[in-house]
């Protein structure tokens, strides 16, 4: 049987894998960049065609899951939270 060059070895001694730190050659902040002003007019047409309203997709647009988490942030969750810290 080989000998693997990352995990625990015989000791149980932890041996991080080999390689660049993830942070290397990344810039600072969050990533997010201003829409550029020449694709703004193709990002609008986008918009319009697949959304109905600011909320709401449009009826040829497919979901893939519809009823997942559909009480999310609703009242009901948040009294169960609320009958778990006072039972105790």
């Amino acid at each position: 049987m080989a000998k693997q060059t990352f995990g625990k070895d015989d000791n149980g001694v932890f041996h991080p894998g080999k390689g660049k730190p993830s942070g290397i050659n990344k810039e600072e902040g969050l990533g997010i960049q201003p829409t550029p002003p020449e694709k703004l007019e193709e990002y609008i047409e986008i918009t319009e065609k697949y959304t109905v309203s600011d909320d709401e997709l449009g009826p040829a647009v497919r979901e893939r899951h519809p009823n997942r988490n559909t009480s999310k942030g609703n009242d009901v969750n948040k009294q169960k939270e609320e009958d778990k810290g006072g039972a105790g």
